[in-house]
């Protein structure tokens, strides 16, 4: 909450030197603008870093609730895939159920829309997060297997 408060107050300064400013020197008004806009763009860049860890520790939450187990591995990624494809089926399923709705059947299609998009949403992002884990436990192994082969060479060689 911090960054954003930052990035909101340099945003506002931003805007208070180009008001107030501007009659003076449009070249000074330029640069304190701009600058101004770039600390609030890396308060922004770091709020987004850290609502990354708090949208990842959600999600994990959210798919231990639904039984799904937090295992790294393909299988998961497949698993996903198939939850996606549920979820436009019983979605696809619905939507001809709720047009014979003469009053609510609008707003419920709407509902059924927004709720698939950000359940599919939800699954898209695991399936990203569970790529990257697997990669970065491949790239782990390979630069150990590195560092152990080149520590290994240089006893050999009497370094």
């Amino acid at each position: 909450m911090a960054n954003v408060a930052l990035a909101l107050f340099f945003a506002g300064m931003s805007y208070i030197v180009l008001w107030t400013l501007n009659s003076i020197s449009t070249e000074i008004t330029f640069l304190l603008q701009i600058g101004l806009l770039l600390v609030a763009g890396i308060f922004l860049v770091r709020t987004l870093f850290d609502a990354l860890t708090i949208v990842d520790n959600v999600t994990g939450l959210f798919l231990r609730r639904l039984g799904i187990k937090e295992g790294w591995s393909r299988q998961r990624v497949f698993n996903d895939i198939i939850y996606i494809v549920a979820i436009l089926l019983v979605a696809a399923a619905t939507f001809p159920l709720f047009s014979e709705l003469s009053n609510f059947g609008p707003l419920l299609q709407e509902i059924t829309t927004y709720a698939a998009l950000g359940l599919i949403l939800l699954f898209v992002y695991d399936i990203g997060r569970t790529f990257y884990r697997i990669t970065e436990e491949k790239a782990n192994s390979v630069a150990d297997r590195l560092s152990h082969s080149s520590n290994g060479e240089e006893k050999i060689n009497g370094k």
